[in-house]
């Protein structure tokens, strides 16, 4: 009914106490009259409003509850009643906790709510999570509304006559979810669920809050390799080799109390999957995936991992050099490509990077062609030309957002002028923001009763500028910076093309690996040479184009060492899949194995020329097992995805309208068709999984081709 909300760990900084007291001082607004509420709601202009809006939500849903569970003939389909219950609480829920993950019906209660995370007055931020709070406990009465789940369950015979595919697709989708909260078991099996689902939000907090701990150096290393007391990164860019290998290995050192957390999570998620049906976690994690099922998740990783294997190889012999330069190592005698260590990668990379393209200077050279003005008109630009679909300014209303420094309005117009959507880019450093890059859903698309389309509402959270500036708009941003804003604008140019009957398959609203497509494709564009030089230019000289050696050399740069990425992120995901998986779950759950070892295991047959200690354990430190859980996989997909779209149908014509109103028309439909089903419409084929590898491997060999250096 709601999307999944998973536990997702989150930071804030904080500056002094003075700089924080000034920043509210400024834009405290209790006392001065607003003109409207936040994002435009009238009824959202004091902190107070936010507590009202919980009850209100309830009355509007017992409702249509009512409505659905009425013996008497009723003109609209139990899936549109839910929906519209659906839609009524993510139009409340998202303005307090709204980040962006696919619609799940499960909702869990998580740190990082939009108003608590973004707002600058503390009363909004504590009052978005009551309301959080409230929301969580009546989606969870909902889930385990057996009257709701049977109606509906009901309606897929009682109602087959009136259901088209799509409605049939959202209600197979919302009853999937009711499963998974396990609605349909008997009663002692849905005590033994509401137990196992309670260890595993609770183990994963615990391991997410260890995650990032800070390391203690002993006095001797301290003195010995020149180390502060603590250390807070397992990077040292030290040309001391046994010093980059003390900081990494001390800082990925095994930790036994890590391990009882993540034992704990895979053996409760393990009995929750057998609990409903499944073999394991992994098996339970694919449904409704790309990829479909376990096997094929499988399958594709070791493929990437084997099919970029010579062009890995290839890098690592780049990096090698460097290092034999920086420490007069020996290449084996054979030409075989010889060993290197785990804790040198990172260094030598940006050694390498710094040697070939004096990234620096480059950097410095063309750094008044990227500032944030630039950047979202040469996104606007772009999709102007893909889908006649433009971003303009627009003035912000006193009291529709937390405060105008640092945050930009901008709606989407088609080229009739039709309003599509608004996005609201809050990208200031300031006080109590929390750090990420993310976007949220504050409200979707979906078709209303009268046949007109719910104006969607998004917020992207990007720490560019500083706010403070009175220039902030046209302050310059890096190169990675710029990436970023494409990637996230691609996220809310989704949900703003979406044009769904239902609002649970809106926009983003799909399966993780089909939802990060749009963003990285997005990517691609901004990394083609002609595309770049077209659409980024010089603030307030329109006709001033990016040198053509600055752009080259910052994509080389940027796009260095993709085989190693791509083959580290595969590992990764296998690593993810396999500890949620049906052989080395039930061991590491029984104690005969340690994430340790399968982590090892793993990255040896990955990347079998990478030296790394038996002891090291990166896994301990790895989020992203709790918020994917057998699914981290999904980013590597999207990407494969992305990579053969631009492959087949922009790579040689970047600025098809054909294509572009071919891929707009495609991200309308959200989540309402299966992703395999969407990718044939742009592609012409249903993409395999040796499709999606050989993709990634055509890019990775295309880009392996680095040049000897001297350092």
């Amino acid at each position: 009914m709601l999307r999944s909300v998973i536990l997702r760990h989150s930071r804030t900084v904080t500056r002094n106490n003075w700089v924080a007291s000034e920043w509210k001082r400024t834009f405290r607004s209790d006392n001065i009259e607003k003109q409207t509420g936040l994002f435009g709601n009238a009824e959202l202009k004091t902190s107070k409003s936010l507590n009202k809006l919980p009850a209100a939500v309830k009355s509007s849903t017992d409702s249509l509850i009512q409505e659905l569970l009425s013996p008497s003939s009723n003109p609209r389909t139990s899936i549109e009643i839910v929906d519209d219950i659906s839609n009524e609480i993510c139009k409340s829920a998202d303005l307090v906790s709204c980040m962006f993950q696919d619609s799940k019906l499960k909702f869990y209660l998580f740190q990082a709510e939009c108003v608590r995370q973004l707002h600058c007055e503390s009363e909004f931020r504590e009052a978005a999570e009551n309301a959080s709070r409230k929301f969580c406990e009546l989606v969870e009465s909902l889930n385990t509304n057996t009257a709701l789940y049977q109606k509906l369950k009901s309606s897929e015979v009682t109602e087959a006559s009136r259901l088209d595919d799509v409605d049939r697709r959202t209600l197979t989708l919302l009853l999937d979810d009711f499963e998974q909260s396990g609605v349909h078991l008997e009663d002692d099996q849905k005590s033994k669920f509401v137990q196992l689902s309670s260890e595993i939000f609770e183990a994963g907090a615990r391991f997410q809050e260890n995650c990032d701990r800070i390391v203690p150096v002993g006095k001797f290393d301290q003195a010995k390799y020149g180390l502060p007391s603590q250390i807070y990164s397992p990077v040292s860019n030290s040309l001391d080799r046994s010093k980059r290998k003390m900081v990494y290995n001390t800082f990925y050192r095994h930790d036994d109390q890590q391990e009882v957390y993540l034992r704990k999570l895979v053996s409760s998620r393990q009995e929750l999957a057998q609990l409903t049906g499944f073999e394991s976690f992994a098996h339970r994690a694919q449904r409704n995936s790309l990829l479909e099922n376990y096997d094929n998740v499988r399958n594709f990783l070791w493929g990437v991992v084997e099919e970029c294997r010579s062009a890995f190889e290839k890098e690592l012999a780049v990096l090698i050099d460097v290092s034999t330069q920086c420490s007069q190592q020996v290449r084996n005698g054979d030409n075989d490509v010889s060993t290197i260590a785990e804790h040198d990668l990172g260094f030598l990379m940006h050694l390498y990077r710094e040697s070939a393209y004096d990234i620096a200077k480059v950097s410095h050279e063309s750094s008044q062609f990227f500032t944030f003005s630039s950047v979202w008109k040469g996104f606007s630009t772009l999709t102007q030309r893909l889908y006649g679909v433009r971003l303009i300014e627009d003035p912000i209303n006193h009291g529709e957002m937390w405060n105008t420094a640092g945050v930009l309005k901008l709606k989407a117009l088609d080229d009739q002028n039709n309003e599509l959507g608004i996005i609201y880019a809050d990208v200031s450093i300031r006080p109590e923001k929390a750090v990420g890059d993310c976007h949220y859903t504050v409200r979707c698309s979906k078709q209303l009763s009268n046949g007109t389309w719910q104006m969607p509402i998004l917020v992207l959270s990007l720490g560019l500028v500083d706010g403070h500036s009175t220039e902030w708009k046209d302050s310059g941003i890096s190169f990675h910076s710029a990436e970023t804003m494409f990637h996230e604008l691609g996220h809310a140019m989704h949900s703003i093309l979406g044009r769904t009957k239902y609002q649970h398959v809106a926009g983003t609203r799909c399966p993780q690996d089909f939802s990060e497509i749009p963003s990285n494709l997005m990517e691609y564009f901004f990394s083609d040479l002609g595309v770049m030089r077209d659409i980024i230019r010089r603030p307030n000289q329109p006709n001033e184009q990016l040198p053509i050696e600055s752009a080259a050399t910052l994509l080389a740069s940027r796009h260095s060492f993709t085989a190693i990425e791509t083959v580290q992120q595969a590992a990764y995901g296998l690593y993810d899949l396999e500890v949620h998986g049906p052989i080395a779950a039930p061991q590491i759950a029984s104690g005969r194995m340690t994430t340790t070892e399968l982590f090892y295991d793993i990255m040896s047959k990955a990347m079998p020329h990478v030296q790394r200690s038996p002891d090291s354990a990166f896994q301990h430190r790895f989020h992203h097992t709790v918020q994917y859980g057998a699914k981290y996989y999904s980013y590597l997909v999207a990407r494969a995805s992305a990579c053969l779209i631009w492959q087949q149908r922009f790579q040689n014509e970047p600025f098809s309208r054909k294509w572009g109103g071919c891929w707009a028309e495609v991200q309308s439909h959200g989540g309402g068709h299966p992703p395999a089903i969407l990718l044939k419409k742009i592609l012409g084929f249903r993409p395999t999984s040796k499709d999606l590898t050989h993709a990634l491997s055509k890019e990775s060999q295309h880009l392996a081709n680095l040049d000897a250096v001297t350092v």
